[in-house]
């Protein structure tokens, strides 16, 4: 696998850095007021939902195997933070979907790039769609993960599968609003991108982590949908197929 798993994560930077840069900041308000009241909720569930898993994994262990909670049970845990992560930030994605896509296209127009003139409402309904064809893809996935996660034993592994192919799904996630606002399709973009792994993965790791340490992970969606809009531009050119011709440069005021 080609990349540079670093260069991701220093655009994740770089966008954290540009939440209050003039003409962004109000593309950000309400995106952020949605990560802070679902994120601080998903959290109250998370610890009450943990406290009953924990109790489940000690209950289920046979006498005989009691020795192994002290090895399983921080794997679990761990294990635990990251579905609850990624299931909190899929449902928040889905919600605030237009919103970043509109971040995504204002990024792209302050840098001096080129994007479709498109009604604000056909816009809002093609980013729902286009989470649907996304969630399409990754819930399958999941839902195996999960499957894993409960296997006695063999659930010693699954945190590593949750973050590695967690990193790989929300590199996708927020790389995919500047290709969706070129109309580059879902499967066209995830081919491309799978030349560069590990510089997706890098990105979405970042992201993965940032998304378990409270308060800061209020920030990360606006910061990702910035800092992947600017490394699809500068590192990852957009398939040929795609019409060059027929795009308006929207005002930088607008």
């Amino acid at each position: 696998m080609k990349g540079n798993p670093f260069l991701g994560a220093r655009y994740w930077l770089s966008g954290l850095s540009s939440l209050t840069q003039p003409g962004l900041r109000r593309y950000v308000a309400l995106p952020l007021l949605l990560n802070i009241v679902l994120l601080s909720a998903g959290t109250w569930w998370g610890v009450q939902a943990l406290d009953d898993a924990t109790e489940w994994i000690v209950s289920s262990l046979p006498s005989w195997l009691e020795w192994l909670y002290w090895i399983l049970m921080p794997l679990m845990v761990l294990a635990f933070m990251l579905v609850m992560a990624y299931f909190f930030s899929a449902v928040l994605m889905l919600i605030a979907s237009p919103f970043n896509g509109l971040l995504s296209e204002k990024v792209e127009v302050q840098a001096g790039g080129q994007v479709p003139d498109e009604d604000i409402w056909p816009m809002v309904w093609r980013t729902l769609g286009r989470e649907l064809t996304k969630m399409a893809y990754y819930l399958p996935r999941y839902f195996l993960l999960f499957i894993i996660t409960l296997i006695p034993v063999v659930n010693v592994v699954s945190p590593l599968l949750w973050f590695l192919f967690g990193s790989w799904v929300l590199g996708l996630q927020y790389l995919d609003y500047s290709y969706d606002n070129h109309g580059v399709s879902f499967k066209q973009m995830r081919q491309q991108l799978a030349q560069r792994r590990i510089t997706v993965m890098g990105l979405g790791a970042v992201v993965s982590v940032t998304l378990l340490v409270p308060i800061l992970n209020w920030f990360v969606m606006s910061a990702a949908v910035i800092g992947a809009t600017r490394l699809r531009m500068q590192h990852f050119t957009l398939p040929a197929s795609q019409p060059s011709v027929g795009y308006a440069v929207k005002s930088s005021d607008g």
